[in-house]
């Protein structure tokens, strides 16, 4: 009888364990260091929670270009295995010779935009350069973001292979973004509001506690003076970075 109720009392702790305040089980949480690219001097952390295919992400940034708005994105695939650019790739990917890694040049590493992290609306890789959509440093070039919603199943299961980049640099340091060098995703864009400045992989999942809600409005981040992009140049680039990787895998194989 005693080994009967220990073994209840230990079924019974484990299930609280297992179960959140609702009553749901436990989600999955991911977590993620970003370095820097391109010697941004950004860095950040992440927090990644996966409930079914609820997912709540959290970043918390420093070193961004003060009061600019910062484009950012869950690159990969699911079923393919991608990784962060280091300064060794640098020399091998730099087809223009600039000393940089441009957004489809590192793209070949880390792979296309598979979500999005928009402050509100539509999180798809259509979004890529929705960046009045996207969160703004403040003045001392800190950066937060917080906003959960839906993914498809795939993006759930796959999350793990996934990689977080965050976008902008200030290059000549005149505090915006300018020069003559034009962005490799849209022509009508400096080179400086769509370079990488970060990324980070994701590490092996945790148990915690499961979402409690989607919030479909406001992410919690500043999006005051973000430039407005058109939606077919979001479209565009997102393809454009697909073909780019989708090249180099093949010349790789």
């Amino acid at each position: 009888m005693r080994i009967l109720r220990s073994t209840l009392a230990a079924a019974g702790a484990a299930t609280i364990i297992g179960l959140g305040a609702t009553g749901a089980a436990a989600a999955d949480g991911y977590n993620a260091t970003l370095d820097e690219l391109n010697d941004s001097g950004a860095e950040s952390t992440a927090m990644v929670t996966v409930d079914g295919t609820t997912v709540r992400v959290e970043i918390s940034g420093t070193g961004f270009t003060p009061e600019a708005p910062h484009a950012q994105h869950l690159h990969g695939a699911a079923d393919q295995n991608f990784t962060c650019p280091t300064p060794a790739d640098v020399e091998e990917l730099d087809e223009d010779g600039d000393g940089l890694l441009n957004t489809m040049e590192a793209a070949v590493m880390y792979g296309g935009v598979m979500v999005s992290l928009t402050t509100e609306g539509d999180t798809s890789g259509d979004s890529a350069l929705a960046v009045d959509r996207f969160p703004v440093a403040d003045s001392e070039g800190n950066l937060e973001y917080s906003r959960t919603f839906e993914v498809s199943q795939e993006i759930a299961d796959g999350l793990s292979n996934l990689h977080l980049v965050q976008h902008g640099i200030d290059i000549d340091g005149s505090g915006t973004y300018d020069g003559d060098a034009v962005s490799s995703l849209d022509e009508s864009l400096p080179l400086e509001a769509t370079i990488p400045a970060t990324c980070g992989a994701f590490g092996a999942s945790q148990s915690v506690a499961p979402i409690g809600g989607v919030e479909t409005g406001d992410a919690g981040a500043n999006t005051t003076g973000a430039v407005v992009l058109g939606s077919a140049a979001a479209v565009t680039a997102a393809a454009g970075i697909g073909f780019a990787v989708a090249n180099r895998r093949r010349v790789q194989q």
